[in-house]
C-alpha cells in the first residue's frame, strides 16, 4: 500500500478490444497469496480495508497471506527513509498478525500468515540467505503453498516486491512453473521520468529483479505521471489520470450499515488502538459514534481486485451503477472500460520505469478510460456492494 498520507492528507472499440483477460464464469475460483505491507497500528487504514476484499469478494480463493514490513518503521521515528519515502512518526508499528487473526475470526477462517524479510536487498540476485528464521516465514509458506496447490496461483502485491523478487531467486522454476500471474500495484504511469512512487522506494532493487525478471506481471500504478493544471499543487500520488488506479472515496459513512464484526475491525484499525483484547473487541456492542467514519478515503486497490475477480463497474439500464460478475450483465448495461494492455517495460537501476505497447509480451498495464467517471461510478457502487457482500457472507 501507500503510505502517503504522512505528508498529505471513452473511447470505445479499439481500447477495450485490446484488454487482456477471459471471461470467467462467476461459479470459478481464483487461487490467490496477497502480500501487503500491514502494520498494527495501521500506518495506512487503507491496508485494514483491503484486506477485507479476499475474504468477501466473489471467486476469490485465499490461499496465504505474506507481509512486507520494513525495519524503518518499527522504530518510534521512522528517519534514514530512502528516496520516495518520508518519515513515519507515529511508530513503532510491527507487523500486522493480529488484524489477520481478526479477519480470520471474522470469516472463520484459518488463512496462514508470515513475515518477510526486514531489510532492503543488496542486490538483483540477492537470496537472503543471511536473514533470520523469523524473517523467512512469509518465503517459507510461499514456497509450501506453491508447491501443495493443484491449481497455478494468482499473486497480488500492495507493498514492496522484497519477498517475490527473493523467492524468484531462490526457487525461480517454482515461480515460473506455478504462479498464474503477478498483479503489482506500484509504480508512476504515463512513462513518467522521475517520479518514485512508494512502493518502488520500499525496495528499488526488489522491484527492479522482478521486473527484469521474466515472469507474468501486471503493473497497477499508483501514481499519476500526467498532471493537469489545477492538480499542479497536489502530489503525483492523490492526482487521477487514465493509467494510474487512485481515487477518491468521499465518504466512509457506508461503513455504518455494515456487519458489526466488521465494523468494530475498521474501527479499530482507525482509532490505531493497541489496547489488549484485539479479538474481543468484534464481538463489543458498545455503541460507535457513527461520525467517526465520516470521513473521506484514498483508494489505488480497487482496479486490482476487480481485475483479479474478474468484476466490472457497470452502468443498469434504470441508472444504477453496479459491481457485477460478467455473467450478471444484461445486453443494455453500460460497462465501464478498464483493462489490461500488453506491454514491454524498460526499468532503469533507479526504479524508474517505461513501456511500449507491444502485443508479444507476458506483460501488462492497467489502463482505464475515463478516470474522472471512475471516480463518480465507484462512490456510487462500491458501498452498496460492500454492503451486500458483507452481509451475504456473515448474516446468511
Amino acid at each position: 500500500m501507500r503510505k502517503y498520507l504522512f505528508f498529505s492528507l471513452l473511447c470505445f472499440g479499439s481500447f477495450f478490444a485490446s484488454f487482456s483477460g477471459e471471461a470467467k464464469s462467476s461459479k470459478e475460483n481464483t487461487p490467490v497469496i496477497v502480500i501487503t505491507d500491514l502494520y498494527f497500528p495501521s500506518q495506512d487504514v487503507g491496508d485494514n480495508l483491503d484486506l477485507l476484499n479476499p475474504y468477501l469478494l466473489p471467486g476469490i480463493e485465499l490461499k496465504a497471506i505474506l507481509l512486507d514490513c520494513h525495519n524503518e518503521f518499527r522504530n518510534k521515528i521512522a528517519l534514514n527513509v530512502s528516496k520516495g519515502l518520508y518519515p513515519d512518526p507515529d511508530g513503532p508499528r510491527d507487523p500486522g498478525y493480529s488484524s489477520i487473526e481478526q479477519l480470520n475470526y471474522i470469516f472463520d477462517k484459518n488463512i496462514p500468515y508470515g513475515v518477510g524479510p526486514f531489510t532492503p536487498m543488496k542486490s538483483k540476485d540477492d537470496k537472503m540467505e543471511y536473514i533470520s528464521n523469523y524473517e523467512n516465514k512469509a518465503l517459507i509458506l510461499l514456497k509450501k503453498t506453491l508447491e501443495s496447490s493443484d491449481e497455478k496461483i494468482t499473486i497480488v502485491s500492495f507493498g514492496s516486491l522484497r519477498i517475490l523478487a527473493v523467492a524468484n531467486n531462490r526457487f525461480p522454476e517454482l515461480l515460473k512453473r506455478r504462479v498464474k500471474e503477478i498483479h503489482i500495484s506500484a509504480g508512476t504511469s504515463s512513462n513518467h521520468p522521475e517520479f518514485l512512487e512508494w512502493n518502488v522506494a520500499l525496495d528499488t532493487m526488489a522491484f527492479v529483479s522482478v521486473m527484469e525478471s521474466g515472469l507474468p506481471i501486471k503493473i497497477y500504478p499508483c501514481a499519476a505521471g500526467n498532471i493537469k493544471p489545477e492538480d499542479k499543487s497536489k502530489f503525483n500520488a492523490f492526482v487521477k489520470d487514465n493509467n494510474n488506479t487512485y481515487y477518491l472515496l468521499s465518504n466512509l459513512n457506508y461503513v455504518n450499515s455494515l456487519p458489526g464484526k466488521i465494523k468494530n475491525y475498521i474501527h479499530y484499525a482507525i482509532s490505531r488502538d493497541t489496547k489488549p483484547g484485539y479479538l474481543g473487541v468484534l464481538d463489543s456492542t458498545l455503541l460507535i459514534d457513527k461520525s467517526v467514519f465520516n470521513r473521506t478515503h484514498n483508494v489505488w486497490e480497487t482496479a486490482i481486485w476487480m481485475q483479479v475477480a474478474n468484476l466490472k463497474l457497470v452502468k443498469r439500464q434504470n441508472g444504477d451503477i453496479r459491481i457485477l460478475m460478467v455473467d450478471e450483465i444484461g445486453n443494455g448495461d453500460i460497462v465501464f472500460e478498464e483493462g489490461m494492455h500488453p506491454c514491454i517495460f524498460k526499468v532503469q537501476d533507479s526504479g524508474i520505469f517505461s513501456y511500449d505497447f507491444s502485443e508479444e509480451s507476458n506483460s501488462f498495464i492497467y489502463e482505464r478510460a475515463d478516470a474522472e467517471q471512475y471516480e463518480v461510478w465507484m462512490n456510487q457502487a462500491l458501498p452498496n456492494y460492500y454492503i451486500m457482500l458483507s452481509r451475504l457472507k456473515l448474516l446468511n
